[in-house]
């Protein structure tokens, strides 16, 4: 059976030009819903320049203004988190939002970031395995014995059980594969070409295969910068001010965002389908609710029963 796809927003949770404030935030979060669209991602970070919004308390507002869409981090860095905080974190919002908690998590960060938090970014990877495995076992319900391990417990409990979907993110072979072995999914993130993604996907469903997890069970999902205007200029600046301001100047707009007419964006989008991704995660600049019906009327339709 052929898996419908999922159509997310990605909320612009950093602004360069200071925060929007919570009401600002509902009214979008509402309208998103009210869209038909099926989910609500949010980035991660722990310190950047520019002012920005934690994701978990970010998605409990969400939560809190919705009672439909999926509520998502694309994605958490875990390794700077503490993975029993998390889990009781991700508990109650799965509680509190009636179950719609999905989690992507990456290894990602900075080395200012890691070395505030005093995490050995040389052993990163380890870290990661061990803060994934914590996770899972806390998020069952069931009590957790570990040791030696960078969270060793004894007959720790977390509940309520969260049976949430955890997708990782990730660039390298390694990481796309360890979607595979050790998440329900993989997310690509904007860079990369649509053939790149076809050729990726092989490498984390064979993981998946390798543990004896059937491949086609996996969500693919993809984060991608989109902004629909038919003022091409426009979508271009419009894109530019936020992705410059989150991921610095260096960042290609023309190269890893999608933009322009709704023919454009929807032709571009509809490639990404048809390679095999089953959750766009469309990643939009502001919080402009027109360009949000923008999106909902001129694009979603052509998308919506393709899959």
């Amino acid at each position: 059976m052929e898996k419908t796809v999922s159509i997310g927003i990605h909320v612009p949770s950093v602004s360069t030009s200071g925060l929007e404030d919570g009401q600002t935030y509902a009214a979008f979060f509402r309208d998103v819903e009210a869209h038909g669209f099926d989910a609500i991602w949010v980035e991660d970070r722990i310190f950047h320049p520019a002012p920005m919004a934690d994701a978990l308390m970010l998605l409990s507002w969400a939560a809190a203004n919705t009672q439909r869409v999926t509520l998502g981090t694309a994605v958490m860095v875990l390794n700077l988190r503490q993975a029993p905080v998390v889990a009781r974190q991700v508990s109650t919002l799965q509680h509190l939002s009636g179950g719609r908690v999905a989690l992507g998590v990456s290894i990602g960060g900075r080395a200012e970031e890691y070395a505030a938090l005093d995490v050995p970014m040389n052993r990163r990877v380890g870290v990661f395995l061990d803060s994934l495995a914590a996770l899972r076992g806390l998020l069952s319900g069931e009590a957790v014995s570990r040791q030696g391990s960078f969270f060793a417990m004894d007959n720790a409990i977390v509940r309520p059980g969260a049976s949430v979907p955890i997708l990782i993110g990730g660039l390298a072979e390694a990481a796309i594969r360890r979607a595979g072995e050790l998440g329900d999914g993989w997310i690509m993130g904007p860079f990369g070409t649509v053939e790149d993604f076809e050729r990726d996907w092989q490498v984390a469903r064979a993981g998946a295969k390798s543990v004896g997890k059937d491949p086609d069970d996996l969500i693919a999902g993809r984060l991608l910068y989109v902004a629909v205007d038919d003022d091409r200029a426009k979508a271009h600046a419009d894109l530019s001010k936020f992705l410059h301001g989150y991921y610095g100047p260096d960042f290609d707009v023309d190269k890893h965002a999608i933009f322009g007419s709704a023919e454009h964006v929807t032709a571009r989008l509809q490639e990404q389908i048809k390679a095999g991704i089953t959750h766009l995660m469309l990643a939009v600049p502001t919080l402009d609710r027109d360009h949000l019906s923008r999106l909902a009327e001129t694009v979603m339709p052509s998308l919506r029963n393709m899959g």
